[in-house]
């Protein structure tokens, strides 16, 4: 394997960066339209394109914090809250609720 200089790695990471927010605008579209399917039409939900987006974007936001708080674990200078933690429970008590909330309305209609 062929190590990679600077510019290389920089020209990887910017090539991942775009296919990153490439792939975020065509599922975010998908969803949208399926919404207005939905909407108009009234076609059947599909959930898949909106869950795979928030999947993907919680996963960018928890690896960019667990990487943030592995570089400045043990630094003398930085002290920072665990937010690492409260994300991950924050993100658990959004989807309770979110499944109460729907439940309920699931089982009232």
């Amino acid at each position: 394997m062929k190590n990679l200089d600077e510019m290389d790695r920089n020209i990887q990471l910017r090539s991942e960066e775009i296919g990153y927010k490439v792939t975020l605008l065509i599922l975010s579209v998908w969803t949208f339209y399926d919404c207005w399917q939905v909407l108009v039409n009234g076609a059947k939900y599909s959930p898949l394109p909106g869950l795979i987006v928030c999947f993907v974007v919680c996963i960018q936001g928890f690896s960019q914090m667990a990487m943030k708080r592995k570089m400045i674990a043990g630094d003398e200078e930085y002290h920072e809250p665990n937010k690492f933690v409260w994300a991950i429970v924050g993100v658990i008590a959004v989807v309770a609720i979110l499944l109460s909330i729907g439940t309920y309305f699931l089982m009232k209609a």
